[in-house]
């Protein structure tokens, strides 16, 4: 039991807190008033040590940070209770709201922190116990108003699928004993997934101007919630964290590549700090739960299709990356082609992901559906990342579908440059941060 002074002591310094932080609130608000430049770099950093002091309370909140190390200090000093980040974030909202700009480069830099901002404010309510429904979820989280549907081509591709795999058992068991025939040895990993980055890089400089002395470096740990996860370090460096516990196929292997390195995770941080770094404190945070990294993660999931359209794939993995992983080059067609045809299978998950985080499903048929219906062996540990990251796997699935109509629609077919623009420019333009079916 706490003595009278040792209690008296513990609600001072939790008033302090409360006090340092509403004062922080108090020089936003006024500078809010000043000029455009003024008033949105004090939003921006208010909007940084918001996202900050979230990621003390709630770890999987914080994507990457390298911004100055005495706000991240401060943050921890400070280890606000998720009720005062909510007390101070919400009228910082409505301050921003009602402040548009004429200029359009404000107007766009003031929209973009709203949207992150407002993001923090619902995964605050989360973590806090909150459980809207899934759509509601990647709404107020993603900036996403809706779902696709059911893929009508599904039914096409399960029986595409029947005829390339001949044999005995259902659909699932013959994928999973093919799809095991390519799984790369631990030994001759670091060698493939070292070929894999080279190719993606240079396949992405080809189209992208990268920052001189941009670098990625490759970390393998045992225990990982993600197949890979990328650390943007700041200076165009990043630390990529391999999980050792996942097999991986060649396949998969080139398309971590990308969607980490070139042109994906590393590449947009890059770019972006190249283009806004020491001027736009924002871009040294990003909460997981946010509409930028909704843009980021759609991304990364079509960067091997940026890198390695069509045919340059196959050719590819069968002439680099089979070698190095000891496997024939002569089962490399038909194994990109499976490949490319369960990946159509995605908008499956689209689908169960809701069904099971809204309750309709639960955990064992939820698995079935997915092992039955999107040729997914490991539908289990697929449930477990939904349970914990909930509806992050829209990104993945939602968001990537609806910027790959975005990038079709702002690019000329059969011209990859211009799809390359797309790209690039959607993802290093603050104004075009959610080009989504998306509210502001």
């Amino acid at each position: 039991m706490k003595s009278r002074d040792s209690a008296t002591r513990s609600v001072r310094s939790s008033a302090g807190k409360r006090v340092g932080l509403s004062l922080a609130i108090a020089v936003c608000l006024s500078a809010c008033r000043g000029s455009p430049t003024a008033s949105l770099d004090a939003a921006a950093e208010f909007y940084v040590r918001a996202a900050l002091a979230l990621g003390e309370r709630d770890a999987d909140s914080l994507d990457i940070y390298y911004g100055p190390g005495a706000w991240r200090a401060d943050a921890r000093a400070r280890h606000l209770p998720l009720d005062d980040i909510r007390a101070a974030t919400v009228p910082f909202i409505a301050s921003l709201d009602e402040r548009p700009f004429d200029n359009a480069e404000a107007e766009a830099r003031r929209l973009f922190l709203l949207r992150q901002t407002r993001a923090i404010v619902s995964r605050v309510d989360i973590v806090r116990g909150a459980r809207p429904s899934f759509s509601e979820e990647a709404r107020t989280l993603f900036g996403l108003d809706g779902q696709d549907g059911p893929d009508g081509q599904e039914r096409a591709v399960r029986s595409e699928l029947e005829r390339l795999l001949p044999g005995q058992g259902d659909l699932l068991a013959r994928y999973s004993d093919f799809d095991r025939k390519f799984l790369i040895s631990r030994d001759r990993l670091p060698a493939v997934l070292s070929r894999a980055i080279e190719g993606c890089r240079a396949a992405t400089r080809e189209h992208v101007t990268l920052p001189p002395g941009e670098r990625v470096d490759l970390e393998y740990v045992p225990d990982l919630a993600w197949s890979a996860y990328t650390r943007y370090q700041g200076h165009a460096t990043s630390r990529i964290q391999i999980n050792e516990a996942l097999p991986l196929t060649v396949d998969r292997a080139l398309d971590l590549a990308c969607h980490e390195a070139y042109p994906g995770h590393h590449t947009i941080d890059s770019l972006l700090d190249a283009r806004f770094g020491g001027r736009r404190i924002e871009f040294a945070v990003r909460p997981l739960f946010s509409p930028q990294a909704l843009l980021h993660e759609a991304a990364g999931s079509l960067a091997v299709e940026m890198t390695f359209p069509g045919p340059a794939r196959l050719a590819f993995e069968r002439d680099e990356l089979f070698p190095l992983a000891g496997l024939a080059p002569s089962d490399a067609e038909t194994y990109v082609r499976i490949g490319r045809l369960v990946d159509q299978l995605h908008g499956v998950q689209a689908r169960i992901a809701p069904q099971y985080l809204d309750g309709a499903l639960d955990f064992p048929r939820a698995s079935a559906a997915l092992e039955r219906d999107a040729l997914m062996p490991s539908a289990d540990a697929t449930l477990k990342f939904l349970n914990r990251f909930r509806s992050y796997g829209a990104t993945y699935t939602i968001g990537r579908d609806a910027l790959s109509r975005y990038l079709d629609a702002h690019s000329t077919a059969g011209d990859p440059a211009s799809r390359w623009r797309a790209y690039i420019n959607v993802v290093t333009d603050p104004a075009q941060v959610v080009p989504l079916p998306a509210s502001q």
